[in-house]
């Protein structure tokens, strides 16, 4: 999926209305200035997920997940972030423009054993023999890195995403095992960790959150 520029993302988040987009999939009703529903993460039956229409986010009291519409959307319809801002792009009718960057516009560097460069904007570079993409994304003319940028092991899989403004980390961070599995998962600001963070096994089980808002 191409990058989505930073100015799209930022339109997209504050165009989208979090109660709207669970509401979809969560009969929700009203308590107080929040509303309440049965969480999608949890068999629990009682009214355990509470969204906040004020702050734009979303707590499950049960299961303790929680963050914004983006982090509903990835947890419960297993989309990546891009995938989950194109979903969100879609319902409010937010044109992503589409990129026109090939392999066959990245110039070779010196070092013949992989490809990079910079296409329109956009960096790419390639594991030896040009086969799987490491890293990708936007940079500007001062060749800071700009908007969401994917990262790729070496056998193709995708292990992350992070936005980029002005060069430092911003938004959603995941990272996966080669298996596919999730990691890790939270949010960078000026390339610190910020809130909580989720810490997976390799078996995918929940081992660990930790809390950077300190």
């Amino acid at each position: 999926m191409a990058n989505i520029p930073s100015h799209i993302v930022d339109e997209i988040i504050q165009t989208s209305r979090i109660e709207e987009v669970i509401g979809e999939f969560v009969e929700l009703k009203r308590s107080g200035a929040s509303l309440k529903g049965l969480s999608p993460f949890t068999d629990n039956k009682k009214n355990t997920l509470v969204v906040s229409p004020s702050k734009q986010i979303f707590k499950c009291f049960y299961s303790d997940k929680g963050g914004s519409v983006v982090t509903f959307l990835m947890e419960t319809q297993n989309l990546s972030y891009p995938e989950a801002l194109k979903w969100l792009a879609d319902k409010y009718g937010i044109q992503i423009p589409v990129e026109t960057a090939t392999k066959t516009q990245i110039p070779v560097t010196q070092n013949k054993k992989k490809l990079s460069g910079v296409s329109n904007g956009k960096y790419t570079e390639y594991y030896p023999g040009g086969e799987h993409v490491k890293l990708e994304g936007l940079q500007d003319n001062s060749n800071k890195r700009q908007g969401v940028w994917n990262y790729y092991s070496e056998d193709g899989v995708h292990l992350s995403m992070i936005e980029y403004r002005n060069g430092l980390k911003h938004g959603i961070f995941l990272q996966k095992y080669s298996s596919g599995i999730v990691r890790r998962t939270g949010n960078y600001k000026n390339d610190k960790q910020v809130g909580e963070w989720t810490y997976y096994s390799e078996s995918g089980i929940r081992t660990e959150i930790k809390d950077f808002s300190k």
